[in-house]
């Protein structure tokens, strides 16, 4: 540890158990500061940041301190092993101090506000930068003594001040135990020591991660080049330590696009876990150890199967969507009703069983939700008769099938079957079985697909649009939503219906523009298949959605929820005729069936049979 000389402003090193006490330097980086190269040169009086140094030394010196450590001037950075250490030994090195100065070059008399003015003469309170920094948190929390200090070095007070203790809890969330104690630090949770962590920054995305190694007592190799890597890689060494699952109680809000999409089973930063303070490790032992492989963690949870009815994309009739609650070994304390404690879990979504790889169903990935789930202790109890955890793997990479899962919405078919050979994994198990139907072609923006597959990619946004032959719908990509395309140019997608035989008398065909909305049923009188791409275009337009035409409906389709429009076919079945109604529907993330739809725009075609109808021929009821 190289300390520096608070007489003399000179460096020197000191090993093992020969540190002298020493004061220590928080503060945050501005420009200008003073390098240990710097100091040794001479140059250090001559810069902006060597200020706080001679500040820091005359304090120290007061406090009858012969050394003093500030992190610019006493590491040298040109040195990646040293740098390594030090940032491996900083919280150590804070705890070891006798005392911390804080130096908080905003604050005025507002601790730890920072009073501003707008251009209009408005104004408010800010907190100070100092506790928006990732660096600072281990600097507020390590060591012993902590004194804070305002602009020109005004004294503000201690940590251990009542009033002081009772601000630094308003505005960083951390428990008063913590703040004047920090060696109470090992009774708190992983997801409550992130929580603390949430909403702060570093110049380099790497820090983020560095910056926590000392809170959670965790050494490991510094990679600056890694960016958000780093974050993934503390959280694995954190579950080697401590198994805490604590650490997946983590979510992102209802708003983020991030909201119902698949990602690995680490949060990304800090930031999700900024709702997940009152989350507690439960310290039940499971008897069964987590693991990272290189499929993901290895697990043991309790899973139940989650239900979602046919107003979902996530319709459990469909084999290629199995959704499931997981137990975690962590609890959250309500205090309603009389302090009951629940237990945590999240949502996995089953990797699709591919044929011949029966291993695949042990395969989960994270579904991310704006809250976690709770289970009450009556529901615990419960499900604890006969139940049995099973041994999981949650991806820490997506595989390719599963990146992007779910796009930015798509058209999902709820309860038709589809052919064999447009979807390798697709199947519902709610076949409509008088339909005696399956759809055999699809056809939609940008792309063509059919029995013998024949995709033709498009330019710009027509290509924003994907049949995806493993979960059997179609997914669109980030311009659809908002509808960047003029009416020129509208979105449609068509499903040519028939028997197994391969022919296709049927087509159902839905398309959209930014005010209007169409779904039919066109029986040969309506053939796109075959048709260069332009004019189809020019025939969705003209014809599809031309205002004079009665199946059209004249709404932005983000307006409009739940049931949009049916129509009612009636075919002729050797000596009689059978007749159902295609029904289309936007799923409605108001209802329990539709949460999952977030912000995107999810299209939900299904089929329900008529009985007893003479009726024939087509008809659109709005």
């Amino acid at each position: 540890m190289r300390l520096l000389n608070v007489h003399t402003r000179r460096l020197r090193e000191f090993h093992g158990d020969d540190v002298p006490e020493y004061a220590i330097l928080s503060h945050t980086w501005e420009e200008g500061e003073v390098s240990l190269q710097d100091l040794q040169a001479g140059k250090g009086p001559s810069k902006q940041g060597y200020e706080k140094i001679d500040l820091t030394c005359k304090q120290a010196k007061h406090d009858n301190l012969e050394w003093a450590w500030v992190d610019t001037c006493c590491i040298d950075k040109t040195s990646s092993a040293e740098l390594s250490e030090a940032i491996n030994s900083m919280y150590r090195w804070y705890k070891g101090s006798t005392i911390c100065y804080a130096y908080l070059t905003d604050v005025d008399d507002e601790f730890p506000y920072v009073s501003w003015l707008d251009e209009k003469g408005e104004g408010g309170l800010l907190v100070s930068k100092w506790f928006t920094r990732a660096w600072t948190l281990q600097e507020l929390i390590a060591p012993r003594r902590l004194h804070f200090y305002g602009y020109g070095w005004k004294s503000i007070g201690e940590r251990s001040d009542a009033s002081i203790a009772r601000h630094i809890n308003a505005v960083t969330r951390i428990p008063i135990p913590v703040i004047f104690d920090g060696d109470s630090l090992s009774q708190y949770s992983a997801a409550q020591k992130m929580s603390w962590a949430a909403e702060r920054s570093s110049t380099r995305a790497e820090d983020i991660a560095y910056s926590l190694l000392g809170l959670f007592d965790i050494n490991m190799p510094l990679l600056y080049g890694e960016g958000t890597r780093a974050f993934a890689r503390l959280q694995e060494e954190i579950l080697k330590e401590t198994d805490d699952h604590s650490l997946l109680c983590w979510t992102v809000p209802k708003d983020s696009p991030r909201a119902w999409t698949l990602e690995s089973v680490f949060a990304k930063s800090p930031d999700d876990f900024a709702k997940s303070g009152n989350i507690k490790r439960d310290f039940y032992d499971s008897g069964s150890p987590s693991a990272m492989t290189n499929i993901g963690l290895q697990i043991h949870l309790h899973l139940t199967e989650r239900e979602y009815g046919r107003g979902s994309h996530l319709y459990s009739g469909n084999t290629a969507c199995s959704v499931y609650d997981a137990a975690l070994n962590a609890v959250q304390l309500s205090r309603y009703p009389m302090f009951t404690e629940y237990q945590m879990s999240i949502i996995l979504i089953r990797t699709p069983i591919i044929p011949d790889h029966s291993e695949s169903g042990t395969r989960y990935s994270r579904l991310v939700a704006p809250t976690l789930g709770r289970i009450s202790p009556a529901e615990q109890e419960h499900r604890a008769v006969g139940a049995r955890a099973e041994q999981i793997y949650i991806h820490k990479k997506l595989l390719p099938i599963e990146y992007d899962r779910f796009g930015f919405g798509g058209v999902h078919l709820q309860n038709i079957p589809i052919a064999a050979q447009l979807s390798l994994l697709y199947r519902t198990t709610e076949h409509n079985r008088d339909l005696e139907m399956s759809v055999q072609t699809v056809y939609h923006t940008g792309y063509q697909s059919s029995r013998s597959p024949d995709f033709r990619p498009l330019s710009g946004n027509m290509a924003d649009m994907a049949w995806s032959q493993v979960y059997g719908c179609i997914k669109f990509g980030h311009r659809i939503p908002a509808l960047s395309q003029s009416p020129e140019s509208p979105y449609f997608v068509m499903f040519g219906v028939g028997p197994a035989d391969g022919n296709a008398p049927l087509n159902i065909l839905l398309a959209w523009s930014k005010d209007d909305i169409h779904f039919g049923a066109h029986s040969g009188n309506l053939n796109l298949r075959h048709e260069p791409y332009g004019r189809i275009c020019r025939i969705v337009r003209d014809f599809v959605l031309d205002p004079a035409n009665l199946w059209i409906r004249r709404k932005n389709c983000w307006r409009l929820h739940g049931e949009i429009a049916r129509t009612r076919v009636t075919l002729r079945r050797a000596r009689k005729y059978d007749t159902f109604d295609f029904i289309l529907e936007r799923e409605n993330p108001n209802t329990r069936d539709g949460e999952a739809a977030s912000n995107r725009l999810h299209f939900l075609i299904r089929v329900e049979s008529v009985k007893d109808s003479g009726e024939n021929g087509l008809a659109m009821l709005a």
